[in-house]
């Protein structure tokens, strides 16, 4: 059983090991997370080299060293390398650091879940590591609900949140606060106005609340 987390990974040092389209399709996400990333193979593909040229990545052209691992918050094994995968697996254990190894859920500390991300709203759909292609298939069907006008609504409970807070000082109170802006059909109307005009509404939401 799997415990769902979203971590920040802002400026942290995350090892991804392997080269291939792979390795490619996992380091895009962590670039967008903010990681410093650092990747070690002996060959990678042009989209990874690319990324090198422009110093989004620290590549390392070479054979996966237990060493790499020291300092690393995580470490992404997308390699197809059987051996390979087993020694980094086990040198990030020995070192307490979180290992996730692609397609082989035994050598996974945590897994990766399919993404739906729409602005600040972030979906992750999980299989517990038994059928991705079937958390892919879910994904395709969130998308269809979870709109970008959740993050809109999203950008605009984040503008009032500080007013919100100076306003209610109770906690079960601020609660129930945003909860009538969420009751209101926040997700609906919202894709009638611009975002002024809902900041606008939603304001007048809380003169009427106090």
């Amino acid at each position: 059983m799997f415990y769902p987390l979203f971590i920040d990974l802002r400026d942290q040092p995350v090892l991804v090991v392997g080269g291939g389209e792979v390795a490619e399709r996992k380091v895009d996400p962590l670039l967008e997370a903010g990681a410093a990333v650092a990747l070690v193979a002996p060959e990678v593909t042009p989209g990874i080299q690319a990324l090198a040229q422009k110093k989004a990545i620290h590549l390392h052209r070479r054979e996966f060293d237990d060493s790499d691992i020291d300092g690393a918050r995580l470490v992404i094994s997308a390699t197809d390398d059987t051996q390979t995968q087993n020694r980094v697996a086990n040198a990030a254990r020995s070192r307490g650091v979180m290992v996730n190894t692609v397609d082989q859920p035994a050598l996974c500390d945590f897994i990766v879940p399919a993404v739906v991300r729409r602005g600040d709203v972030i979906v992750a759909i999980s299989t517990s590591g038994k059928s991705p292609t079937l958390a892919a298939a879910l994904r395709g069907r969130v998308e269809n609900v979870v709109t970008a006008d959740a993050a809109r609504a999203v950008r605009i409970l984040g503008e009032i949140r500080g007013e919100v807070h100076s306003r209610f000082p109770n906690s079960e109170r601020r609660k129930q606060v945003f909860q009538q802006i969420v009751d209101s059909g926040i997700l609906d109307w919202i894709s009638e106005c611009d975002d002024a005009a809902a900041l606008q509404r939603v304001r007048g939401m809380l003169e009427k609340l106090r």
